[in-house]
C-alpha cells in the first residue's frame, strides 16, 4: 500500500466511512482530480473517464455508432442528420456542465435525454436495452 492509500484509508476510517461509502468516494475523488489537472491545461479536448477507469479523449463517433445500433436492434433507421441532432444535445449537456471530463454514465444519461428529448421514444428503449448489454 502506498504512503497516499494509507492517508486516504486513515482519513476514511476517522470520518467513519463504509466500504461502499469509500468506493463512491473514491470514483468521485478520480474524476476531481482529473478536472482539477485538467482546468489547468490550454487544450480544449473532452475527457472520457470509461468503466474499466481508463481515461480517452471524447470522440462523437462512438455515441453516433452506439445510437445507431441501438436503433438497428429495433429496426428503426436514422439518418445521419438526426444522429448529428442527438450529438449535438449531448454535447450541448456537456457543455452546460463547463467540465473536460465525464463518466461513461454520464454521458449514458445525456444520450437517452436527448433520445427523450427528439422524440425517438421506441429508439430510447433499445438504447437502454444495448447498454444493459454493453455491461
Amino acid at each position: 500500500m502506498s504512503e497516499l492509500s494509507r492517508e486516504v484509508l486513515k482519513y476514511f476510517e476517522s470520518q467513519g466511512y463504509d466500504i461502499n461509502e469509500i468506493a463512491a468516494e473514491i470514483d468521485n475523488l478520480k474524476v476531481e482530480v482529473i478536472r482539477d489537472f485538467l482546468k489547468k491545461s490550454d487544450d480544449d479536448k473532452i475527457y472520457v473517464i470509461k468503466r474499466s477507469g481508463n481515461l480517452e479523449e471524447y470522440i462523437p463517433e462512438k455515441i453516433a455508432r452506439s445510437i445507431k445500433n441501438a436503433a438497428d436492434r429495433n429496426d428503426k433507421q436514422l439518418n445521419s442528420s438526426d444522429v448529428k441532432i442527438l450529438i449535438k444535445d449531448v454535447e450541448k449537456s456537456m457543455k452546460e456542465m463547463n467540465r473536460k471530463v465525464f463518466r461513461t454514465d454520464e454521458i449514458k444519461e445525456y444520450v437517452k435525454n436527448a433520445l427523450v428529448s427528439e422524440g425517438y421514444s421506441q429508439i430510447y428503449d433499445s438504447y437502454v436495452s444495448y447498454v444493459q448489454a454493453q455491461n
